[in-house]
């Protein structure tokens, strides 16, 4: 298999598990996925899909499995997925702009520009399309700041996923290190 292949398997399973798993509430890879995906594939396609697909089936699981007793009917889509799904698309689009070239900055600022754009667009959408806040500027800035705790998670995980996939990508990619079939792994000089 080559090495772009599992690439995408790897992202599709860690973003899966990464939500589907007990984790601090919006500490998921979704957005480091999206940034490197963008990075890693040059088929815009590919890097679009890749976050999407992931979200998608964690989605599929979340909602009929984990909290099941919920909903009345499987649910394909949630209430709220247009501006989530609407988000990873702008991320990957923010990482085509910004990451030129692996370097901690560029990761940081792009991880930092997508929680903001997530936080921003998702949070507008539960106000836009919920009954739970008045639909007036005063309503929007309560549904904001009631998100903050929520956004200071969002961005220590980001950063933090975007470190950890950005390095440990950089390790497997740079022709330093080189992964046989056996399983070994082997250092170039």
């Amino acid at each position: 298999m080559s090495k772009k292949i599992i690439l995408i398997l790897s992202l599709l399973i860690i973003g899966i598990i990464g939500r589907v798993i007990p984790h601090p509430p919006n500490v998921t890879p979704m957005i480091a996925i999206a940034l490197l995906a963008s990075h890693a594939f040059k088929n815009k396609w590919i890097a679009i899909l890749i976050p999407l697909v992931g979200m998608w089936i964690s989605d599929l699981i979340i909602n009929n499995y984990l909290y099941a007793g919920y909903y009345d009917k499987f649910v394909f889509f949630s209430s709220g997925s247009l501006w989530i799904y609407g988000s990873i698309l702008f991320t990957v689009l923010i990482g085509k702009v910004l990451i030129k070239h692996i370097k901690l900055s560029t990761v940081f600022l792009s991880s930092l520009s997508a929680s903001f754009l997530f936080f921003v667009v998702t949070n507008f959408g539960v106000w836009f399309s919920n009954m739970m806040y008045p639909k007036s500027l005063l309503g929007l800035i309560e549904c904001y700041t009631l998100a903050i705790p929520f956004f200071g998670n969002a961005l220590i995980g980001d950063i933090v996923y975007s470190v950890v996939l950005f390095t440990s990508y950089s390790l497997v990619f740079s022709n330093r290190f080189e992964l046989n079939t056996a399983g070994n792994t082997k250092i170039n000089q």
